[in-house]
């Protein structure tokens, strides 16, 4: 299990999604017994401080790194 925290303003986004070459039946039998779990950990000024813990096969990214990530096929 992975975890990633970060700081979100209102309006920015985090996207969830498949690593490439991962098999999608174990995946889904590390969902079924862990689960993803998203806490808020902090609220200020605008901005939330959100811890995500997921599987290590689902990529977690920032909304302004999805574009890189996309290209770097």
């Amino acid at each position: 299990m992975g975890r990633l925290v970060l700081n979100r303003r209102v309006g920015e986004q985090v996207r969830i999604t498949l690593r490439r070459g991962v098999s999608v039946d174990a995946l889904l039998d590390q969902l079924e017994d862990e689960g993803v779990w998203i806490t808020v950990a902090e609220v200020e000024g605008g901005r939330a401080r959100l811890i995500i813990d997921a599987p290590d096969e689902l990529l977690v990214l920032r909304d302004e790194l999805v574009e890189r990530y996309e290209q770097s096929d």
